[in-house]
């Protein structure tokens, strides 16, 4: 049993299994070279990339999720994280986490990888504060641009039961794909199984958790703005055309869960429960005009709160976020509720809160 203090190098050695994990995130070579290998070998993937990264692939990284890969945190700047202060630590871990659930729609996976394995008996406490673990494993040296051969012949002699590998998936492990082609060969003809890091950790004891955040909303006592073009949805009709002109927005809500228009239909024609709260139908709102839909929003009350289930907009602009937030504050007032509870897109929605003269608040949640 590994204690929160300590690091997992390893899973359980009675157990037929491995990790391939691969660290930072490229930003010129495409993750597919990766994910590709991984899928025609047959093996799962962790990534361990930066909260940044993140930010500016939030399509690549829930594609990585779908396809079946574990995304986990690698700090968010990529920073020594032994050389820093506790508060710029926490900075980092919550941003990675904002970007991981924004880009994602889920909770942030609660063990990461230091950037340079850089840690010390003190940082690791710091991480324990949070739930975390950190897992480290058997370095391949790919970080310094070495052959594929090279990679190979540091791994090979260290792929056995439990085995956590440590590649990278950057610009400069550029022959990190090729070695992992003939390593993934090795481990079947070895008896091992390639998994996840969930798997290695739940081998020896530790269950892996999850973190999430919130932006808590004070209601405004008035909204300055007339609230224009928002309304109630009217009938199944409109769920069908909502459900037809949202597929084509490419939101993450439909890329990343669904297969085909009818089943975002059903999605959308059902009550959602989640978050403590079921959805009221009676508050499933859209924004509509010029002959189309712009907008869609869902919610439900938890005692004195409003709570956005789910929202998307046709245009990714923030400013999208102000309509909603209006349309949402005019509905809690009618409802006397005192405040808005949401889970997506909450930083820019902090900002746009800000610039309204808002009071707002992101928490864990």
């Amino acid at each position: 049993m590994i204690l929160p203090t300590e690091s997992l190098y390893r899973g359980d050695p009675s157990r037929n299994i491995c990790a391939f994990t691969f660290d930072d995130g490229p930003n010129t070579l495409p993750v597919e070279l990766w994910l590709d290998v991984l899928e025609q070998g047959g093996a799962i993937g962790t990534f361990f990339f930066t909260g940044e990264w993140i930010d500016r692939h939030p399509a690549k990284a829930r594609e990585m999720i779908s396809r079946g890969h574990i995304l986990a945190p690698h700090s968010y700047h990529h920073r020594r994280m032994d050389q820093v202060p506790k508060h710029v630590f926490f900075e980092e871990l919550r941003s990675t986490e904002l970007a991981y659930q924004e880009a994602t729609g889920l909770p942030c996976p609660t063990f990461m990888r230091f950037p340079y394995y850089a840690y010390t008996a003190e940082t690791i406490e710091w991480l324990a504060e949070w739930g975390y673990t950190d897992i480290e494993g058997n370095d391949s040296g790919d970080w310094a641009g070495i052959t594929a051969s090279q990679i190979v012949d540091n791994i090979q002699p260290l792929l056995q039961n439990g085995t956590i590998v440590i590649q990278h998936s950057n610009d400069i492990a550029k022959e990190s794909p090729n070695a992992l082609k003939i390593l993934i060969r090795n481990a079947f003809d070895k008896g091992l199984t390639p998994v996840g890091v969930p798997e290695i950790m739940k081998s020896v004891g530790i269950r892996p958790g999850h973190r999430s955040w919130k932006i808590s909303i004070e209601i405004p006592a008035a909204v300055e703005f007339p609230v224009e073009n928002w309304r109630l949805l009217e009938n199944d009709k409109e769920v069908r055309q909502l459900a037809c002109e949202t597929a084509e927005w490419n939101i993450p809500q439909y890329t990343s869960a669904f297969q085909s228009e009818r089943e975002w239909y059903e999605y959308l024609a059902s009550p959602l429960q989640t978050q403590s709260v079921t959805e009221d139908r009676n508050l499933f709102s859209v924004r509509h005009f010029s002959e189309s839909f712009w907008g869609y929003l869902r919610a439900g009350v938890r005692e004195q709160t409003l709570v956005l289930l789910d929202y998307a907009a046709k245009e990714a602009q923030a400013d999208t976020l102000v309509y909603l937030l209006r349309w949402a504050a005019q509905q809690a007032q009618r409802l006397n509720c005192d405040r808005i509870e949401a889970r997506l897109d909450i930083r820019r929605m902090d900002i746009m809160c800000r610039q309204l003269g808002w009071k707002s608040e992101i928490m864990l949640g």
